[in-house]
């Protein structure tokens, strides 16, 4: 018992001595060519370069930051496009972009948002983000939406390693419906005052 004890003990010293490259989800060695995990700075760049797209859209970086086969999925974006109406002309199952191309021709023609990150989380190679639109350009109701971006490495390419790949995208389009103009909600009437509220306030006596 005390040999085995010892045997792995020298096994981990060496492992970590060692380390090998393990592929994401897998207790197996991959190649050398294997993408390395992404690290939460990287992460914060691809986020904000995908903020940008939407904040203060240029065709020069979302070429020099998307993957010209990106794809972006989003029903919420569909919806507006569509203007909620069920015969529109895209189909909310199917992808809103397919390519960096199409991509630039929807996203260039539209108006600068305001666009805030919340919250930020990643993986290896996917970055989430909880995000809010709100103020100028985004009124009279705040939209809160989530994305998940999945990039794909770059090897070699120090100065963009990670570029956006593919992106769901899910938001209040209800909200964003309404502040563009294309839906006026139905809103019930306040409440009628309560006894106490239609009550003079008592004249302070000094």
């Amino acid at each position: 018992m005390r040999s085995f004890a010892i045997a792995a003990g020298l096994f981990a010293v060496a492992a970590l001595a060692n380390p090998i490259n393990v592929a994401r989800g897998s207790k197996e060695p991959c190649d050398e060519d294997a993408a390395p995990c992404m690290t939460y700075d990287q992460a914060t760049e691809v986020a904000a370069n995908f903020r940008q797209s939407i904040k203060n859209y240029s065709n020069a970086s979302t070429i020099e930051h998307f993957t010209e086969d990106f794809v972006d999925y989003s029903a919420s974006v569909s919806t507006l496009i569509n203007g909620g109406c069920v015969d529109g002309p895209v189909d909310l199952n199917a992808p809103t972009f397919s390519g960096r191309e199409d991509f630039m021709a929807g996203q260039g023609a539209q108006p600068t948002i305001p666009f805030k990150i919340l919250n930020l989380y990643h993986t290896c190679d996917t970055v989430v983000i909880r995000w809010r639109s709100q103020g100028p350009g985004q009124e009279p109701e705040p939209v809160t939406g989530i994305i998940v971006i999945e990039a794909e490495y770059q090897k070699g390419d120090k100065q963009n390693p990670w570029l956006i790949k593919t992106v769901y995208s899910e938001f209040n389009s209800g909200a964003w419906l309404v502040n563009i103009g294309l839906f006026t909600p139905t809103c019930p009437p306040p409440p009628p005052p309560t006894k106490r509220s239609t009550l003079q306030a008592p004249v302070r006596m000094f």
